[in-house]
C-alpha cells in the first residue's frame, strides 16, 4: 500500500489502528520540520534528533488516546514541550551540581569529596535507569522538575493515587540502592 497518497486524517486513522507504516509517513513527512524546530531552540543536532525520536515514540505509544485535529500543529506543540523539558530538565541539573558542588566545597579534603560527589551522580543516575520507564520519568519529574503530584498525573494521565505510589516505590528503591552513599555522606558530615 502506498502511504504517501494518503492525507494526514487518513493516517492517524490508520496510525490509531495500529498501522506502524503509518507512523513510518509521518516520521517521513514531518520529521525533518520538528528537528529544525528542535535544533533552532538546543543547537545540537544529536540532542535535537533525540527529542525528535521522543516526539515520535510518544506519538505511537499515545496512539490509541491523542486527540490529533492537526498533525502539523501537534507535531510542533509536542517538540516544543520536548525542548522545554529538556531545558528544563538540564537547568535542574546544573542547579543541583552547582549546589552539591558548593556543600562539598565545604570538605576540607576537596578532592576526595569531589570523587564522591560524582561517584554518586554516577549511582543516583544509574540507579535512576534500573527503575521501569514510567517509574523513571514520573522519579524525574518530581525530583528533578519539582512537579507536583496533580501536574505529574495530568501531564501523564494517570491517576494522583499512580504518580503517589511511583514516586514512593522509586524513592523506596533509591534508598536501598544507594544506601552506602548515604551512610559515607553521614559519616562523613560528622567528621
Amino acid at each position: 500500500m502506498n502511504y504517501k497518497v494518503f492525507d494526514d486524517a487518513i493516517l492517524l486513522k490508520l496510525l490509531k489502528a495500529g498501522d506502524g507504516s503509518a507512523l513510518e509517513e509521518i516520521y517521513v513527512r514531518y520529521s525533518e520540520m520538528v528537528f529544525l524546530a528542535a535544533l533552532k531552540k538546543v543547537r545540537s543536532k544529536p540532542i535535537a534528533e533525540e527529542l525528535v525520536q521522543n516526539v515520535f515514540v510518544s506519538l505511537w505509544v499515545k496512539r490509541e488516546t491523542a486527540q490529533i485535529q492537526q498533525l502539523p500543529a501537534y507535531l510542533q506543540s509536542a517538540i516544543r514541550y520536548q525542548v522545554i523539558d529538556y531545558i528544563r530538565s538540564r537547568l535542574i541539573r546544573e542547579k543541583y551540581y552547582q549546589s552539591a558542588s558548593a556543600q562539598m566545597n565545604v570538605q576540607e579534603n576537596l578532592s576526595e569529596s569531589r570523587l564522591l560527589l560524582h561517584e554518586l551522580s554516577i549511582a543516583i543516575d544509574n540507579t535512576i535507569k534500573k527503575l521501569p520507564q514510567k517509574t523513571q520519568e514520573i522519579f524525574r519529574l518530581s525530583r528533578y522538575e519539582k512537579r507536583s503530584v496533580k501536574e505529574i498525573a495530568q501531564y501523564m494521565n494517570l491517576s494522583e493515587k499512580a504518580v503517589e505510589y511511583h514516586v514512593t516505590q522509586s524513592l523506596k528503591f533509591m534508598r536501598v540502592h544507594l544506601k552506602d552513599f548515604i551512610i559515607v555522606e553521614m559519616f562523613l558530615i560528622h567528621l
